[in-house]
């Protein structure tokens, strides 16, 4: 699947907004998926590059002609796709995505996404957006939303359904299309096995996020995997039970194991 990331070519005055876009970028190369980005170097843009590519991924760059002159691009990067101008080099990132996400930038990105949003609700773009609202940045946009439903210029249903992600684990279950589990929450399983939420933990290195759950049934013993194989596998429908490999005591190694994460939940 190939994501495209729109977001700012400054850092910011928050060093956070750094350490995010580097674990995104990994998040999206772990996961199997393809990073389709602005192509340059500079600011937060570099950070999510560098962050894909260093965990494996592969990257495609979109860049105007007038960047390149410039040398604005990041000299890494998979495949880098030169435009005449900002006009094509916004078709081209839509023309390539699957997904389209909005991380913390400036008028370009609000610009960016924007023009997404629009096609995308005119059913003239196939693709599903959402806005990354980390640190809390786009809650002004939030806002902004409803005030357009309060005031009758977007439905009610299309401004509560935009996406505002406030961190990687909301991330993997938009990508899959599931609604992310709550600790302490029960999820009823096929023929009436119960599982409980016990934890969500971030691997902050490859920005993976761990599910840790009791199964409520035999010896009550506890599980742990990846959020997004969780999500997509554990289907209180159509997954009759949970494979022994997974029990806990024989995860090491398997399916980005994190033994830090581990050592938080292992019971001797």
């Amino acid at each position: 699947m190939n994501i495209t990331v729109y977001l700012g070519s400054r850092c910011g005055n928050q060093p956070c907004y750094a350490d995010y876009a580097y674990a995104l970028g990994a998040w999206i190369a772990c996961h199997g998926h393809t990073l389709v980005y602005g192509g340059s170097r500079t600011g937060l843009m570099g950070k999510l590059a560098d962050g894909a590519l260093q965990a494996g991924g592969e990257v495609i760059g979109v860049e105007p002609q007038f960047f390149m002159d410039e040398e604005l691009q990041h000299e890494g990067l998979t495949k880098l796709i030169v435009t005449p101008d900002m006009t094509s080099r916004k078709q081209q990132m839509m023309d390539l995505g699957d997904i389209f996400l909005a991380f913390p930038g400036g008028i370009g990105t609000l610009e960016e996404i924007s023009q997404v949003m629009s096609q995308v609700k005119l059913h003239q773009l196939e693709g599903r957006f959402a806005f990354l609202d980390f640190n809390g940045y786009y809650q002004p946009m939030k806002a902004l939303i409803q005030q357009m439903s309060a005031e009758g210029f977007v439905d009610k249903a299309w401004a509560d359904g935009v996406p505002f992600l406030p961190s990687l684990a909301g991330l993997t279950a938009f990508v899959l299309g599931r609604d992310l589990p709550k600790p302490g929450e029960t999820w009823r399983h096929f023929k009436n096995h119960m599982y409980r939420i016990l934890d969500l933990a971030d691997d902050a290195e490859t920005g993976e996020t761990y599910v840790v759950y009791k199964t409520l049934y035999g010896e009550y013993r506890d599980f742990i995997r990846p959020l997004d194989m969780f999500l997509s596998e554990v289907d209180h429908e159509k997954y009759p039970d949970v494979p022994q490999k997974w029990r806990f005591e024989k995860t090491a190694g398997l399916c980005s194991w994190n033994p830090a994460i581990s050592s938080q939940y292992l019971k001797k």
